[in-house]
């Protein structure tokens, strides 16, 4: 049968951690389970989003979006930034921001993207 060797010295050793690594973990956990908990209260398909990336991310423009789309399908980016009377680069960017934290999708149908929204809920943690 093999002998395994130890590992090297410079492996660290998975035990061995920063407290401030401690701090996102304990966040990522107390997130996790405030998720469970609204889907067991009747709000499934919830993302959580950390306050700070909600604070960075969404203003009135992209809440305007965000209640548009909830309603409506538009057929491709520059049908949404018609429909709502914005510039197609300034709500493309938006988009991209907003897909970036999982907050919408894109479907495809040949060269349009159409813009959708990915969750039925989005909920910002609770600051204590």
């Amino acid at each position: 049968m093999p002998e395994f060797e130890d590992p090297p010295a410079s492996v660290s050793d998975p035990n061995d951690f920063e407290s401030e690594e401690a701090d996102v973990d304990d966040r990522l956990k107390r997130r996790a389970a405030f998720s469970e908990t609204l889907t067991q209260h009747g709000f499934p398909d919830t993302l959580v989003l950390a306050r700070e990336r909600a604070e960075d991310i969404f203003h009135d423009r992209r809440l305007d979006l965000l209640d548009y789309l909830k309603d409506h399908e538009p057929n491709s980016v520059r049908a949404l930034a018609d429909e709502l009377g914005y510039d197609k680069g300034v709500i493309s960017r938006d988009l991209q921001k907003l897909a970036r934290i999982d907050v919408i999708e894109y479907v495809e149908d040949g060269r349009a993207k159409a813009p959708r929204l990915k969750h039925n809920h989005i909920a910002i943690e609770p600051v204590v």
